[in-house]
């Protein structure tokens, strides 16, 4: 009992921390749910309680992520950048608030199902880990290609891959020299802000500027409020007709089965999959943005579930990156039972989500107001390019910064000018090693 008591306390303690980080423009995962973990272990807080403590900052951070997304079309953190495009159009239409809600939502069903389906899943590869582990970078590789030909850039976006993996891993090599090691978070937000970027880079060309002249301010049209009462603790559920919430339910499903696939990547693709089968706009929009938050949500609780519950190896861009300290200072996977991951994964949802879900449901056409009237478009970007600076300049000096720009143009023209999304950038990042070893030792027999 009193491990159940020291679990709940610590996630409502960090999802209220971690609702309130979510809201910050350009928040990266890694930079942040790392760190504060791995002192959670350095203080030594039992494993299951440190368990509770990371499922709670993954769901607080997912739901309250939605809230600039859906205001100001800036990502609030890097799984969030899949939902931008979308969340532009409901800005346009004057729904952000209604955006808000539906992505806020969907966060929360895709917790729900992500968690007891990805147990079970890992549960069913654990026979297979040795085979697993042994072909990751194939696995890898295979996961970037099925993403990326699924993307609008088809067999663009394939090819795309090499010259875009040996960047990658050229940078690395530069960075070796430079500073003594790899980089992660200046690649990590390089393609992140990409987009931007590039968009930021267009003003420096006359005839670019030029086309993206106004004369006057954009006019913003908010839709008026429901008049129907919200609870004090809204039923998710409720905010979807039943085949949307099929779609949802049914994505967070499959995608709570991966762990290979970038997280981004399964949002675009399966928020691209069920966007083509709606018409109208609004419901087009809607159910697309709430099958996003609920894939992002399940496919993280899928990269961190099944590698440590299977393998007990980080073998997921979730494992690599914000869940490192529970495979390398401290495996959880040599601590937790099976109940354990049910019973204290459900804490760390339920006491999670106690203080975001609300604030970002109630509050959301309120904040979109404000956040119109007060806080202008131009000065949400120069803070979200600051924090990119400011994380890069962390990781690596100046160098970590000329990083994340070289890889931010690269990848803001890909995507912006061919269709070929971050999501399969991402991929592109985690397999290049891969690509890049083979094709150099293939290379070499061929000479």
């Amino acid at each position: 009992m009193t491990l159940i008591l020291q679990a709940i306390a610590v996630a409502i303690i960090g999802g209220i921390i971690f609702a309130i980080i979510g809201i910050i423009p350009g928040t990266d995962e890694t930079a942040t749910m790392a760190p504060i973990t791995l002192i959670l272990v350095l203080m030594g807080f039992e494993p299951v309680v440190i368990f509770s403590w990371f499922i709670a900052i993954l769901v607080a951070m997912q739901i309250t992520h939605t809230i600039p997304t859906a205001m100001a079309a800036l990502p609030g953190s890097t799984m969030a950048v899949p939902m931008v495009e979308n969340s532009n159009i409901g800005k346009k239409l004057g729904i952000p608030h209604i955006s808000m809600r539906k992505m806020s939502a969907g966060s929360l069903i895709g917790s729900i199902v992500g968690l007891p389906i990805a147990i079970l899943f890992a549960q069913i590869l654990a026979p297979l880990s040795d085979i697993i582990t042994q072909y990751s970078g194939v696995i890898f590789t295979i996961a970037a290609c099925i993403i990326a030909y699924m993307s609008k850039a088809r067999w663009g976006a394939v090819v795309a891959l090499l010259p875009f993996a040996f960047l990658i891993q050229g940078l690395q090599r530069v960075s070796v020299e430079a500073t003594g090691g790899t980089l992660f978070t200046s690649i990590f937000m390089g393609i992140t802000i990409g987009p931007m970027i590039a968009e930021v880079f267009n003003t420096l060309i006359p005839a670019k500027r030029e086309e993206n002249r106004r004369d006057k301010p954009r006019e913003i049209w908010l839709a008026p409020d429901s008049k129907d009462k919200i609870g004090l603790f809204p039923n998710p559920f409720k905010f979807f007709h039943k085949t949307s919430m099929g779609y949802i339910v049914g994505s967070s499903a499959l995608s709570a089965c991966t762990f290979t696939f970038s997280p981004v990547g399964m949002t675009v693709m399966l928020g691209e999959l069920v966007g083509s089968r709606k018409k109208e706009l609004f419901d087009r929009v809607t159910t697309t943005l709430g099958v996003q938050d609920a894939v992002s949500n399940a496919t993280y609780l899928g990269e961190l579930l099944i590698p440590m519950i299977a393998f007990g190896l980080p073998l997921s861009p979730v494992a690599l990156g914000p869940a490192s300290p529970l495979f390398n200072q401290i495996n959880l996977h040599d601590y937790l039972t099976m109940s354990d991951y049910f019973i204290y994964g459900f804490i760390g949802i339920v006491f999670g989500c106690l203080f975001a879900y609300p604030m970002a449901i109630k509050k959301a056409r309120k904040w979109s107001e404000a956040m119109f009237r007060h806080i202008s478009h131009e000065a949400l970007i120069g803070a979200f390019m600051g924090l990119v600076c400011m994380l890069a300049f962390h990781e690596a000096g100046l160098f970590g910064i000329i990083v994340a720009l070289v890889i931010g143009v690269f990848g803001g023209f890909l995507n912006n000018n061919y269709g070929i999304h971050t999501g399969v950038q991402f991929m592109a990042y985690y397999a290049s090693s891969w690509i890049v070893t083979s094709l150099t030792a293939l290379c070499g027999v061929l000479i």
